[in-house]
């Protein structure tokens, strides 16, 4: 097979790139050409495109990463587009296409990159184990999200919920609210930022920036924003992408404030958005990345809109032996020093 590495997702033909997304029955939203352009562009993301062709110069495969700085460290990594999933893609001569693009993968780890590690959205990626094992490859759980099943309505959603879920949105809908749906241009994803960075100040979280929000409103209409009106004044939106490849409406970003907590707000804008997705014949409804912590605020309240919990899986090799070794010594050292001071609060 020719296989391309490319270092700008614009140099790629975005015919060609998603061509084999569509093709892939692992291709996902987050493998577009639109949403690596977005990642790149509005993140200033140094990328890596591999590319594998046939005999026929037709393209059947991809695996889009990115060039990341490691903290506290001398060393770069190459790790799947953040925000968003990786993974390799491939639509056709399975076995010869996966070879081509880990090869590919490792030609571009070359002197300055201390590891290659990428996580999937879709979990039948597993498949692939046995192989990546093979070539090196080691697997953890990285996160994990909640996943809901539409295929049967929406009383069906309603009733898997808890009973505090299904409370909250009965006590929502006692005020005058309505939520609204649209595809929203810059003007409205630049105003969407500022209630989404205020969010992540009051969760101490690091929000993406605004130009990446902006760069989002060329997805060809994969974006949508829902958006609360309580008591005829604004009450918060979320953001969700809209996966045609995997039938699945990811909700990704949150513009829910303090404020419109008394609302319910998130209750009834996943409600909005769930509805949504039904009415438009989508099978799921994810909810996001969370930790794997069944401790956490995020995880308990994800779970009790009644998903399944999905392991979002993680892959990891090491590229260069000395610099690796080095760099896992160093991360267990900190790992551990950490550990000792949470004992010790």
């Amino acid at each position: 097979m020719n296989v391309e590495i490319h270092r700008t997702i614009e140099s790629v033909p975005r015919e060609r790139w998603d061509r084999v997304v569509e093709q892939s029955p692992h291709g996902s939203v987050f493998h577009r050409y639109r949403w690596l352009a977005a990642v790149e562009r509005g993140c200033a993301e140094s990328g890596r495109y591999v590319v594998a062709e046939d005999d026929d110069n037709d393209p059947v495969g991809v695996f889009a990463s990115t060039v990341d700085s490691l903290p506290m460290t001398p060393f770069e990594r190459l790790c799947s587009p953040d925000p968003g999933f990786g993974g390799p893609v491939v639509a056709s001569d399975e076995d010869e296409t996966l070879d081509a693009l880990l090869d590919g993968a490792e030609h571009v780890c070359g002197d300055d990159i201390v590891a290659h590690v990428f996580r999937t959205v879709d979990e039948s990626a597993v498949r692939y184990q046995r192989r990546l094992q093979e070539r090196g490859y080691s697997q953890t759980v990285a996160s994990c999200r909640f996943v809901v099943d539409l295929a049967d309505g929406w009383e069906s959603v309603y009733d898997r919920m808890s009973s505090s879920r299904r409370r909250a949105i009965r006590s929502g809908h006692k005020a005058d609210v309505h939520v609204e749906d649209a595809v929203p241009d810059r003007d409205d994803l630049r105003a969407f930022h500022g209630g989404y960075s205020r969010v992540m100040d009051r969760v101490d979280g690091d929000a993406y920036p605004q130009s990446f929000f902006e760069e989002l409103a060329a997805m060809d209409g994969r974006v949508r924003q829902f958006s609360l009106e309580a008591d005829g004044e604004p009450a918060g939106s979320i953001l969700v992408l809209v996966d045609d490849e995997q039938s699945t409406v990811h909700y990704f970003f949150s513009a829910v404030e303090r404020d419109h907590f008394e609302y319910n707000a998130s209750e009834l804008l996943h409600e909005g958005a769930i509805k949504w997705g039904i009415e438009n014949g989508y099978r799921y409804y994810d909810f996001g990345e969370t930790s794997p912590d069944f401790r956490d605020g995020l995880f308990r309240f994800k779970e009790r809109f009644g998903g399944r919990v999905v392991p979002t899986l993680s892959w990891e090799r090491g590229c260069a032996p000395v610099r690796w070794n080095a760099f896992r010594l160093g991360r267990r050292l900190y790992q551990t020093a950490n550990r000792l001071r949470e004992e010790h609060e």
